[in-house]
């Protein structure tokens, strides 16, 4: 069989973690789901659209 090269001890830091942070770690994996579309899968036309969200959502924000 093979070894869990992470400890129990660890396993239980991370999880109180999470469930501590649930608003960030939800953010961080939105982030990163969104990189890994932008860098793997997505074309040209994927692209505008996402720019013209990303320019909608930078024009509310300063209009704060």
């Amino acid at each position: 069989m093979t070894e869990n090269k992470t400890s129990e001890a660890q396993k239980r830091a991370t999880q109180a973690y999470r469930e501590k942070n649930r608003e960030k770690t939800r953010k961080q994996s939105a982030k990163s789901a969104a990189k890994t579309y932008i860098n793997k899968y997505c074309d040209l036309d994927d692209l505008a659209e996402l720019k013209h969200l990303v320019a909608a959502k930078e024009k509310e924000l300063l209009s704060e």
